[in-house]
């Protein structure tokens, strides 16, 4: 029999517990908000800067340590019009360390004037940020993908968990958040943000008349075939453009 008085103690403790573990959540969807935002800024500023990565012989220093940090941080600014998260946790640390480390394991191919289209695109870069955070192994999983049937880049094919939230949501995209996943067989929170259909999605996605390829040139002269050697899948700015993935283990979160 549990008296009066004990059923206080008992629903104090309970309420207690559901506060913490509420508050708990609250500061993992913060976290898990950044890092999407922060990675999300830092394909934008990749795109900006294609000229830059694949110009000959300029001065290439802002694509590099610190420098590079730095603008992503103004374009982070601008795209949300807010100044940039707080370096307040250990997973927004090590993913601005992977971007730093990407860029510098491209350093000599975005230096060599022998090769002018370096192929160091939003696609690329993001699929090479995601293996970066793979070697690290700490439980903190970035992929930018689509649905299984129009991924170009199989690397970047949706899991079980990608597949069933894109079904859901592509009729109306949300972002959707699950406090109750997986990741590695372990608790995990995981986040899926759409990314709209852009005009500059359409650059390489899009049709022909899309194609900066083509531009000055008559029409029986057109290519199919995007600046990054793909041929073009003729999406429109209404299809559904994929999105960003981000799983954290539970674990991760909460020691760090």
């Amino acid at each position: 029999m549990v008296y009066p008085k004990k059923r206080w103690v008992l629903l104090i403790l309970y309420l207690v517990m559901s506060f913490q573990a509420a508050a708990e959540n609250i500061k993992m969807k913060a976290v898990i908000n950044d890092i999407t935002k922060i990675y999300m800024s830092s394909m934008t500023y990749i795109f900006l800067n294609q000229a830059l990565i694949n110009q000959q012989a300029k001065d290439k220093t802002n694509l590099f340590s610190q420098k590079f940090i730095d603008n992503i941080k103004l374009t982070y600014r601008a795209k949300y019009n807010e100044e940039f998260p707080k370096d307040n946790h250990f997973a927004k640390k090590i993913l601005l360390q992977a971007m730093v480390e990407v860029m510098e394991d491209n350093k000599a191919l975005i230096y060599d004037d022998d090769i002018g289209f370096k192929g160091i695109i939003p696609a690329t870069y993001a699929f090479q940020i995601s293996a970066k955070l793979a070697t690290k192994g700490i439980g903190l999983k970035i992929r930018f993908t689509r649905t299984a049937e129009s991924i170009r880049n199989k690397l970047n094919s949706p899991d079980v968990w990608e597949k069933s939230i894109m079904q859901e949501i592509i009729n109306a995209p949300q972002i959707y958040y699950d406090e109750n996943a997986l990741l590695n067989g372990k608790p995990a929170i995981r986040q899926f943000t759409p990314l709209p259909m852009t005009p500059v999605c359409l650059t390489c996605h899009g049709t022909p008349a899309d194609n900066p390829l083509n531009a000055n040139k008559n029409k029986p002269q057109w290519t199919d075939i995007d600046i990054s050697g793909f041929k073009m899948e003729n999406w429109t700015i209404n299809d559904f453009g994929g999105g960003v993935s981000i799983s954290i283990e539970k674990s991760f979160l909460e020691q760090h």
